[in-house]
Formats: structure tokens, sequence, C-alpha cells
């Protein structure tokens, strides 16, 4: 068992630091022990009454940041309100309105619901041409404005190509509350007031049954036999243009025929399709009877051959009594 070193061995070594350690651990480490943390939480009103006064500092100062904050954009919004949209320099003076239809300024200020003289940057924009593209009569808008202090407009309307009447339902030939116009491509929309003029010249497309969902206001007609009608139409449109009858009434008569009456009183019966052959056999016929001196009362142009006609007589009936014609009748009196 080893023992201290004496005072003599000492003496012979020139650095006492260089003395070699005893083995022996003159204190105990325990490293794996578990580590013990103390947490105190000290309660006392003064500390309290600092710490609340530190929140409360520090919740003013944000107040302050946020009132100054909300001061300048308010002090913006109103300068900006006060330089653009109280300033009567930028007030509404000029309507620039360019459309392919009947609407006026009038009637444009009355749909869209600006304000004669407001500023120019008081109008929504965006909502007005929501507005205008929610009327079936109107299918495109466009809104901009044109300093100091005009706005323009673009507008692409339906333009109407004939009237539809449908008794059942309720909807009226050439009747501006309960008729319905057909732009060219077969799309309901109701009569506007600034159409009603024009629309009176316009002929008619009767239909007598229909089938629910075949009319729809704002949508194209889905009833196959009143597109049939509407194309022939069309067609006399183009090609009798320098003619002295026109035709202002074609009617559905039934799934494989319509009927149509000139405007002098003649009733002709086409099919649902070679319209221009049977459009042309009608023009040869009138034009016919008109140098002969003579008049047509009815005549079935389907057949492409023998065609049947039957004349005019002095003193007959004028028309055959069928609730069809009755209703043609009823549309060509003026």
């Amino acid at each position: 068992m080893s023992s201290a070193p004496s005072v003599a061995e000492l003496g012979s070594y020139p650095y006492l630091f260089a003395l070699k350690m005893s083995r022996y651990k003159t204190s105990r480490v325990n490293r794996h022990g578990i580590e013990r943390r103390f947490y105190m939480k000290v309660r006392s009103p003064r500390i309290f009454c600092f710490s609340c006064l530190r929140h409360l500092r520090s919740a003013g100062k944000l107040f302050l940041i946020g009132a100054l904050l909300g001061g300048a954009i308010w002090g913006v919004r109103f300068g900006m309100r006060e330089f653009f949209v109280e300033n009567e320099e930028f007030a509404l003076r000029h309507l620039d309105l360019n459309t392919n239809g009947e609407l006026d300024a009038d009637h444009f200020i009355e749909v869209s619901g600006i304000t004669p003289g407001s500023s120019v940057f008081a109008l929504n924009l965006r909502d007005m041409e929501e507005r205008l593209l929610g009327r079936p009569s109107v299918e495109n808008v466009h809104l901009s404005r044109r300093l100091p202090g005009t706005l323009r407009v673009t507008i692409e309307e339906r333009e109407p190509v004939a009237w539809l009447e449908c008794r059942p339902l309720g909807i009226i030939g050439k009747h501006p509350l309960a008729g319905i116009l057909l732009d060219k491509d077969g799309v309901c929309f109701p009569c506007e007031s600034w159409w009603q003029e024009r629309a009176m010249e316009l002929p008619v497309v009767l239909v007598s049954q229909v089938q629910e969902g075949d009319i729809t206001i704002g949508k194209e007609i889905r009833h196959h036999q009143a597109k049939k009608a509407l194309a022939l139409l069309r067609l006399s449109q183009e090609s009798l243009g320098g003619a002295e009858w026109s035709l202002p009434v074609v009617a559905v008569r039934n799934d494989y025929s319509l009927e149509a009456a000139t405007n002098t009183g003649v009733m002709a019966t086409f099919g649902m399709e070679n319209h221009e052959e049977q459009l042309r056999n009608l023009v040869i016929l009138m034009d016919a009877t008109a140098r002969k001196g003579e008049s047509i009362f009815t005549v079935n142009l389907i057949p492409k051959r023998n065609i049947p006609v039957i004349p005019e007589l002095a003193g007959g009936p004028r028309w055959p009594r069928s609730r069809l014609h009755r209703d043609i009748e009823a549309l060509l009196r003026p």
C-alpha cells in the first residue's frame, strides 16, 4: 500500500506540480444522477404592479401605432375622395354610347342606375356591367372612363328578327309586355321599351303545342319545328327583298309541315326541309297569277311537281275556319 512522499523526497523534484497525483479521488461526482431544478414564482403586489405597467406600456404603444396608421389611411381616403369623387372637374358630363341596336342614352341611364352629374370615379363599372348583362336583350357590354368627365359605353344587343307567339303559355305576338322576341340564333328575350317601335314590323312565329323547357327566356328555343319556322322567315327576309309581298306569319302546323301566310292573304303550306325550292316555287306562282289578274287562296308547296293551288273565288270564304287559321288571321290584322 503506497504512502505519501516524505519531505526529502519532495526536495528532489524541481516542480511541485509535476508530482504524481494519487489515484484516489478526493471528491465523488455522480454524473448519472437525476438533474433537479427548482422553479419559484414570486407573487408580490409590487412585482405584479410593475408587470401590469409594463404590459400597459406595450399596449399603449400598439394602440398609438394603430391610431397613427388608421388616421393616415383615413386621411388618404378622405383626400382621394375630395380630389376625385367630390371634385367637379370629374363630374359625368358626356356619355359616349355605341350600340348595334336601339338603346339610347335615356334608356341606358334608366337601366344602368347611374346619376347624371356624379363623379366618374363614383361609378362602379363592374356592378353596372353585371346589371346590364343580367338583361336577356344584352349580349355583351364594355364600360370605361375617359377623363375628365366621359363614360364610354359599348353594348352588343340581341337584334330581334321575329316575334314568338304561344297562346297556351300566355305569349302573345307583337305585344310589348306579353310578347317574346327571337334573335337570329333563336334566343328568346322580352321586348325592351327601346325596341317596341321597330319590333312591331317584325314577323311572327306561331307555336301551338310545346313541352316543358322548349321556351326559356335568355336561352335558345328548343322547339324543333319553331326553329324551322324561324329559318323560313329569315330566308324569306333575304329572298323577298324586292317583292311586293312578304311572309309576316309562319305557324307550326304539325310535325312535318308549316303554314305560312302572306300579307296579301295567301296561305302556303311548307315542309320542314327544302325551303329554298319551295319559296322559289311560291314566287313563280305569285308572279304568274298576278300577271293574269288572279289571286291564290291556298297552295301546298310540299310536292315538287303538280303543286296543288286553290284560287281565290269572288264571294267565297276568305279563310278556312280552322283554329290555326283564325290565329293567323288575328295576327295579320292591323
